[in-house]
């Protein structure tokens, strides 16, 4: 039987975010998640997550990524205000400098405590911290060929966003260790290749009769159809520091994902990348951010990740599939041509301080100064 697929108009756009509450004097993470969200009310635009020390801020239906900034801002600065009453910070990057794992308490849910049972150290690990970019599709083939098609440009919006260099008080090496987290999951990281919507419906119906999982929800690819909110999920990046950046990675996101509709439509669609290629990019990206080689072609071609972004921003625009995000465009040529993700800030900062309590501080202020100070675009 195929799964239901909501309607939601194309191309429109849902946003979560998930934000790590500290200690305002030790920037350590705290368990306060319970009061804050208690205080906070009904509003669904903050949720509890797994453990009492997360937080996840999200938008309504958006139709541009002007309006996304504009939506999590109106959330983050009440949410500020509510987490100063409280004697707390927030910051949304991947992983949290110091914090460990073991110390964590689990928020009150069947859920969160369903999947400790099932999955024990695996799943007491995910102190993790992500941005997820839902992105509307007039139909589930549609949403299955723009997923085939994203798969090639998953390595790229991770290394764009790579914020987790750091792992309970360790040097990892990696700009993201987060994603190496998510990937000892059994139905995590990268996604099943499937080719239709009857293939995705027979997988699922496979795996809940084999209890692999008991709903759509424990299927943590990078990137997922969605078919309660009719859309196509980008799972894949890092929390980014800022609303401002992470507005960046969903105007990217939202653009690569009407080009490849466009490309479906008109039936040049490309067929999926071989599962090696995905891997690989996702672990150069995760390894290298944008530092990394980036594999363009399935007979092993390479290009600079720097590049790639700059010629991807070029062709997004010239195809006018950036109208109304030139100015997050004009922040991604940025990076494109060496500026700083915050990988490379924490890891500059650290090597100055050498001191993660720095790291931490310098994240929360980054998060708190752009909420207060942000303006959004047009």
């Amino acid at each position: 039987m195929l799964l239901e697929f909501a309607k939601s108009e194309p191309y429109t756009l849902g946003v979560e975010v998930e934000l790590q509450i500290v200690d305002r004097d030790t920037h350590e993470l705290t368990p306060k998640a319970p009061q804050l969200i208690s205080r906070w009310g009904d509003s669904p635009k903050v949720q509890p997550e797994i453990f009492q020390s997360m937080l996840e801020m999200s938008t309504g239906i958006c139709r541009s990524a002007g309006d996304a900034e504009r939506d999590l801002r109106a959330t983050a600065v009440p949410l500020l205000a509510l987490a100063r009453e409280h004697g707390v910070r927030l910051i949304s990057t991947g992983t949290h400098p110091t914090a460990r794992y073991q110390e964590r308490k689990l928020f009150p849910s069947d859920r969160y405590h369903g999947l400790i049972a099932r999955n024990q150290w695996i799943a007491r690990r995910l102190l993790i911290f992500g941005l997820h970019v839902h992105i509307g599709m007039p139909d589930p083939e549609t949403c299955i060929a723009v997923q085939n098609e994203l798969l090639r440009d998953l390595g790229l919006l991770l290394a764009i966003s790579t914020s987790s260099p750091y792992w309970q008080g360790e040097v990892t090496g990696l700009a993201s260790s987060r994603v190496t987290v998510f990937e000892a999951m059994p139905t995590g990281g990268s996604p099943v290749l499937i080719r239709d919507w009857r293939e995705f419906s027979t997988l699922v119906g496979t795996l809940q009769r084999a209890h692999a999982i008991t709903s759509l929800k424990d299927l943590w690819w990078d990137i997922r159809p969605s078919p309660r909110y009719g859309t196509v999920e980008i799972r894949v990046c890092d929390g980014l520091a800022s609303i401002r950046e992470t507005c960046a990675i969903v105007a990217l996101s939202q653009a690569l994902a009407m080009r490849a509709g466009a490309r479906v439509t008109a039936g040049k669609g490309r067929s999926y990348p071989a599962a090696w290629l995905i891997r690989e990019n996702k672990w150069r990206a995760s390894r290298h951010g944008m530092e990394a080689e980036y594999v363009t072609e399935d007979d092993g071609s390479t290009e600079p990740v720097r590049s790639y972004l700059l010629r991807t921003l070029d062709e997004l625009q010239r195809d006018g599939f950036a109208e109304g995000s030139e100015a997050y465009f004009d922040e991604l040529r940025a990076i494109g041509n060496g500026a700083p993700t915050s990988a490379d800030r924490q890891r500059a900062l650290y090597a100055k301080t050498e001191s993660f309590l720095a790291v931490a501080r310098a994240l929360a202020d980054e998060f708190e100064d752009d909420v207060l100070t942000g303006v959004g675009s047009g």
